[in-house]
């Protein structure tokens, strides 16, 4: 069984590093400490469940990763739920326009169009690609998503507003 002492000394020879690079994977020093700091905390909880079949550091600095890939999850769902009320909000006020002819020359460019449909929340994205680049009709997309039709409506609707937005601004 893995002793509290065997694991923090493992945590302490690895904190330096671990710290490093959750603050390269989050460009956030002071977070980057309070990643580890929960790491070593789930780790001590979760030592009995230890297996033995890898080394004890290897298997910390996995719960690092794994909490700093949990972080950039919430963060990049935090961020996209924010941009989503932005455009809302944008698209709410009546002084808001886009230069149609921007848009129409962003739509001759396959890599910008690509990279503002990679750039849209999942479930928007299924809905405008599947609609407008498949030809599928929103029944269609409902039915095989298992969606209802009012939802698959709005995704096609807020994800065309977030197209049109997105290739408006210049490259």
């Amino acid at each position: 069984m893995l002793t509290e002492n065997e694991l923090t000394a493992c945590i302490e020879s690895r904190r330096g590093r671990l710290t490093r690079m959750a603050a390269s994977m989050l460009a956030d020093a002071a977070e980057a400490e309070d990643i580890v700091q929960e790491s070593a905390l789930r780790a001590l909880r979760g030592r009995e469940g230890f297996r033995s079949e890898s080394d004890v550091c290897s298997w910390f600095q996995r719960i690092c990763i794994n909490t700093c890939q949990e972080v950039a999850r919430k963060r990049s769902s935090e961020q996209n739920r924010l941009e989503a009320v932005r455009r809302e909000e944008l698209w709410r006020d009546p002084a808001y326009s886009v230069d149609p002819e921007a848009v129409a020359v962003a739509l001759e460019s396959g890599e910008r169009l690509r990279g503002a449909l990679a750039s849209l929340p999942p479930d928007q994205r299924l809905a405008v690609v599947m609609h407008d680049l498949q030809g599928w009709k929103a029944r269609e997309i409902a039915e095989s998503s298992g969606l209802p039709l009012p939802t698959v409506k709005s995704h096609l609707r807020r994800g065309r507003q977030a197209l049109v937005t997105l290739l408006a601004v210049p490259a």
